[in-house]
């Protein structure tokens, strides 16, 4: 679903804005009283939409009571004042009454779970959003975002993911997780990008020793220094500092593979850092989804029949039930040296996602067709989702390729919708469909 804004371009003219609206999601609980955090500085604005963007009708100072009715990723909306709707940022509001006990473990139909892969052009960004069911507190549909990459853009004007993110939030919006896959540039760049306009929970990588200075300078400001304050409040390298992911007691969060602490076996150079990559699974109740970072399965002139590397490593640490998934986030960004056929025999997804651009590797550009054909070639009925779509098709350039091939997959754990834009406007893939 599409809505239209108009926004004032610095020319003086009106230019008109599509947009992807955030799922609503109702509450179930008329009325929850909260009240402004007394943390809050001067007081909040309350806005017509859940946008950052859109007009402020009021500011209400801290420690004010209100009601809220139901929420969206990152904002609540109070009683409307006329026809006008009233939101206000969820990282300024607490709850009055303390949570209730849970009493039912029952799913409702009505609580989604969205995994948004974000068009960011030749790399990763995706944004994973668990329902809010307004009831803060009881570790049960608590409105959890987690972010997994950002992107090959550091800069504000150039990173595709910031805009997408900031449309349906606000500067300074709680991130609860971010997980960068490996020490590539098209998987941190853009992540450092999102550390500057919002605040980090806990950030997460492999802990893999890259020496490279830009990645070296992303630690750092995470970190923060004596004249500049950490961008992450916790900070955790390597799995063995991970814990236990817990964004909800309806999802199950693991990680099935990261850098195990030496490099046997893992190749080298890029190869070798592709393969330190978080490998993390979901499972939220009859779907689940896995995200493969740059995870690889063969060199590239190799046969597909053999697997090694991570896919050769899930394939005999793994169990079959966990390997078993609904949703599949190809290894990096479906090359050739990715996806063989061990691999796709013990994932047999129904949906295989890939993100993508049109940057140039040596004349190369991924995905590769051969396999893209190889999920094919196991299950006709597979759909197969870009974040290049028709890019080579529209001529477009590394640059441009961030286009808003957007894919937008929800679950409430016995239905799967998948909401698939090319260039923003919508788009239905059939099965085995790849371009």
């Amino acid at each position: 679903m599409l809505y239209r804004r108009l926004r004032y371009s610095s020319c003086g003219v009106f230019l008109l804005v599509l947009s992807i609206l955030p799922f609503t999601e109702v509450s179930g609980q008329n009325g929850q009283p909260y009240v402004v955090r007394e943390t809050v500085s001067d007081c909040v604005n309350v806005r017509t939409r859940p946008s950052a963007s859109a007009d402020s009708v009021v500011c209400i100072p801290a420690g004010t009571q209100v009601t809220v009715l139901e929420s969206v990723p990152y904002w609540r909306r109070l009683p409307s004042v006329g026809s006008q709707q009233r939101w206000m940022a969820k990282k300024f509001l607490v709850p009055i009454i303390p949570p209730a006990p849970l009493t039912s473990t029952a799913m409702p139909a009505d609580a989604w779970l969205e995994v948004h892969f974000v068009d960011v052009g030749q790399g990763d960004g995706i944004w994973i959003h668990t329902h809010d069911d307004g009831i803060d507190g009881n570790g049960r549909f608590e409105g959890r975002n987690i972010v997994i990459d950002g992107g090959p853009y550091s800069s504000d004007r150039t990173n595709p993911f910031l805009p997408y993110l900031e449309d349906r939030a606000h500067h300074g919006a709680i991130i609860d997780a971010l997980i960068v896959t490996h020490a590539h540039t098209d998987h941190y760049r853009g992540a450092e990008t999102l550390s500057r306009h919002f605040t980090i929970q806990d950030y997460y990588d492999p802990g893999f020793p890259s020496t490279a200075s830009g990645y070296q300078a992303f630690l750092t400001s995470l970190r923060g220094t004596d004249t500049d304050p950490a961008r992450a409040q916790n900070i955790h390298l390597g799995q063995g500092n991970f814990g236990n992911l817990d964004w909800g007691s309806e999802l199950t969060a693991e990680v099935l593979y990261t850098w195990p602490g030496n490099n046997t076996g893992l190749g080298s150079g890029n190869t070798l850092v592709n393969n330190t990559s978080i490998v993390m699974r979901l499972e939220y109740g009859n779907h689940s989804f896995l995200f493969m970072g740059d995870g690889e399965g063969k060199d590239r002139n190799d046969s597909p029949a053999t697997a090694r590397y991570v896919e050769q490593i899930l394939i005999t640490t793994v169990s079959a039930t966990q390997l078993d998934v609904t949703v599949l986030k190809i290894g990096h960004h479906g090359s050739e040296t990715s996806s063989t056929l061990p691999f796709i025999q013990a994932v047999d997804p129904e949906i295989v996602v890939v993100q993508s651009g049109r940057k140039s590797f040596n004349g190369t550009f991924i995905p590769d067709a051969t396999t893209l054909q190889r999920y094919c070639d196991h299950n006709a009925a597979i759909r197969i989702y870009r974040t290049d779509q028709n890019d080579e098709v529209d001529g477009l350039s590394a640059a441009e390729s961030p286009d808003g091939d957007h894919i937008v997959i929800r679950t409430n754990g016995t239905t799967l919708q998948v909401e698939a834009f090319e260039g923003g406007q919508p788009f239905t893939v059939n099965s085995c469909q790849s371009s």
